[in-house]
């Protein structure tokens, strides 16, 4: 791997390790290995499809736990499990990849539920011999890409640890899911059950989408609560009692 743009790093006098430093195909390569990773949760989600919760069953495939949806370091570790902490050896973390906003699985699980949620559409349209108002097509297709786009910048934000602007995201795209949920039924097609089956899967998926949209606002509206009416006075009086010396 060669240098990547460290040169002129004016945070630090460190010397960055050669092999540390990625290029342009280095990360081309990793890009290619998080979509693998979006092809691996639609193939873990069809299989846990029958599911009562499809959602936990794909995150135990894909080896995710609770707090990694939100990014949050509340880990309840028992003493044994803290006891079998041992450190990494440096050139075990050399070989890792980068942690980046493709591994958080607010993103993973949603682009592969909107890529699927695309093709679908694309596919019923192309072999549909009512094709819809125009203006109907622009609105859905619309909804639903402001709906993709703020579950994505939600994405960035809780991995950047900004849960209130995360929250503000997940609620706009919640709301462009209603949107998309509400055009998706005003579609028409010459065949009825090829119609129903895509209304069908395309309702699970959507429903699904609107869970995760959830559930993170639920975890990230905790601990902003915690903040503003645990944490936050207790930071008050901590700065009041230094003033006092």
């Amino acid at each position: 791997m060669s240098q990547y743009d460290y040169d002129n790093n004016q945070e630090g006098d460190w010397d960055e390790p050669e092999n540390t430093a990625w290029n342009e195909a280095d990360w081309q390569a990793y890009v290619r290995k998080t979509d693998r990773e979006v092809s691996r949760f639609i193939t873990a989600y069809n299989k846990s499809r029958h599911e009562p919760d499809r959602l936990e069953a794909t995150s135990k495939i894909m080896g995710w736990m609770k707090e990694d949806w939100s990014c949050l370091d509340d880990l309840e570790l028992d003493e044994d499990q803290i006891k079998e902490i041992r450190p990494v050896p440096l050139d075990e973390i050399q070989k890792m990849d980068p942690y980046t906003v493709h591994k958080h699985p607010v993103y993973v699980s949603t682009a592969a539920l909107f890529s699927f949620l695309r093709s679908s559409w694309e596919h019923m349209m192309m072999h549909n011999r009512e094709q819809p108002p125009p203006n109907l097509s622009w609105s859905y297709c619309a909804s639903l890409a402001d709906s993709e786009r703020n579950c994505m910048l939600a994405a960035t934000c809780l991995d950047l640890g900004d849960y209130l602007l995360g929250l503000c995201h997940l609620k706009r795209a919640h709301a462009a899911l209603n949107e998309s949920m509400r055009l998706n039924r005003l579609f028409t097609h010459h065949s009825k059950k090829i119609f129903q089956e895509y209304i069908e899967e395309s309702d699970v998926r959507m429903h699904d989408l609107r869970e995760i949209c959830l559930r993170v606002m639920n975890v990230c509206g905790g601990w902003i609560r915690l903040f503003y009416f645990f944490l936050v006075p207790l930071i008050h009086f901590a700065l009041l009692g230094v003033a006092k010396f």
